[in-house]
């Protein structure tokens, strides 16, 4: 090198000289200051500078694996502009090194300046790549959705590597613990559950790695909807009888079921129980249905149980404009919940429940003034219009039989315009 030979030459005419190598890093030049000393005096100072060096190395050696992470690095110096490019295009911060993903051939280059001198310095680097692969994943075997029942841990899924080599020969290596890997075949993991990821990364015989994920399937489910007939009883008729519709009976078939009534019964295995609840209130009915294969589903659905309190009218007008033109009895929706009066009641064009829904039976008689009965029902069905009876004020007599007790109402109707 040239300060190396400036140095031999000068320490041939003053052997018995003391030398000083200062090194003074000037980018993008190596500056020597070098002092010669006879006797503890300088004789001579003088700076030699050294090009500087820009040659591109890679933390890796070539060609490369697809789809990795490297580091580009060359000579650090201070007071340089470092310009970088890949395929010719501008990458990376003004450092002596960045940071690149390579998935194929590619070219780096390099330019470093001087920024007091203006100086350059460039190199190039071809980055070459190794053949990659793929992997796919096939479930051999579905699952529950139940994973913490044993018929929830049934599913398997094969990994296969594809690429320039022979599937065997790679290596398997699942990222999910705990996990059982089938007996001298790695690529296969077995007691899965559904409905969840699994890693994996695999690498080729030259090294390279990938990493995959797959998400496993379960056997369906049975599409149901469970049916409460009524889904609004009331207390004193509190018989609520729950069926279920398989919409997907062409494809799954219900083996066996039960029924949690949500109020700490009996559950019932029924395909249509009918059920009798003591207290007011809501409940959340559950079905638990299991398919062909085992599995088993929960369905849910919520019932209501209510106080009776009925509305009778003291008057209607049978004259035919489908307007209030019968004597209903029905639910008294006059107050909220919270005892606020509300909106009239509009009887308009309205269908109203009968008693049987209220009650468990009844009985209702109608008696003119002289109380003699004119009309009677053990099944009223919100039906009476009066018959042939003329206008006029006429008394009931209503006697309601339910499951917490019997209640009697008493009062009196009047017929208006009917214009008999």
């Amino acid at each position: 090198m040239r300060e190396l030979t400036i140095i031999t030459t000068f320490a041939a005419f003053f052997p018995a000289a003391s030398w000083h190598l200062i090194s003074m890093k000037h980018i993008p030049s190596i500056v020597l200051r070098i002092s010669l000393m006879i006797s503890g005096f300088v004789f001579s100072s003088f700076v030699v500078q050294a090009q500087i060096e820009c040659d591109i190395s890679i933390d890796s050696e070539l060609p490369v694996c697809p789809e990795g992470n490297y580091t580009l690095s060359v000579p650090f110096y201070e007071d340089v502009t470092y310009n970088w490019k890949e395929n010719g295009n501008p990458i990376g911060e003004n450092l002596n090194e960045v940071d690149v993903t390579i998935t194929q051939e590619t070219v780096y280059s390099i330019t470093v300046t001087d920024n007091q001198t203006s100086e350059e310095c460039s190199d190039e680097l071809t980055v070459t790549v190794l053949p990659g692969f793929e992997i796919d994943f096939i479930q051999r075997q579905l699952t529950c959705t139940n994973g913490d029942e044993a018929n929830g841990n049934n599913a398997k899924i094969q990994a296969i590597a594809m690429g320039n080599f022979d599937p065997s020969e790679y290596i398997y290596e699942w990222q999910v613990e705990p996990i059982q890997i089938a007996p001298g075949d790695p690529s296969l993991a077995i007691g899965l559950k559904a409905h969840q990821y699994y890693d994996i990364e695999v690498t080729d015989p030259a090294g390279c790695r990938k990493e995959d994920r797959f998400w496993t399937e379960s056997f369906d489910n049975a599409d149901i909807e469970i049916v409460a007939d009524p889904d609004t009883a009331y207390i004193q008729n509190p018989h609520i009888t729950f069926s279920f519709i398989n919409h997907s009976v062409d494809t799954i078939q219900i083996s066996n079921l039960y029924w949690d009534f949500g109020d700490e019964s009996p559950t019932s295995d029924l395909a249509t129980p009918t059920h009798t609840y003591l207290e007011e209130g809501t409940y959340t009915v559950v079905l638990t249905a299991y398919n062909q294969q085992g599995c088993d589903s929960t369905y849910a659905s919520e019932v209501l149980i209510k106080p009776v309190n009925l509305f009778i009218p003291n008057v209607f007008t049978p004259n035919g404009d489908g307007i209030n033109d019968s004597f209903i009895i029905t639910e008294d929706e006059s107050t909220g919940d919270d005892g606020e009066l509300k909106s009239s009641r509009a009887f308009e064009y309205e269908s109203y429940d009968v008693l049987n829904l209220y009650f468990e039976r009844s009985e209702l008689y109608i008696f003119n003034r002289w109380g003699r009965i004119v009309y009677k029902s053990s099944d009223y069905q919100n039906d009476w219009d009066g018959g042939k009876l003329p206008d006029g004020v006429y008394f009931y007599v209503l006697k309601c039989f339910g499951a917490k007790s019997d209640e009697i109402y008493k009062g009196s109707v009047s017929i208006y315009g009917s214009g008999r």
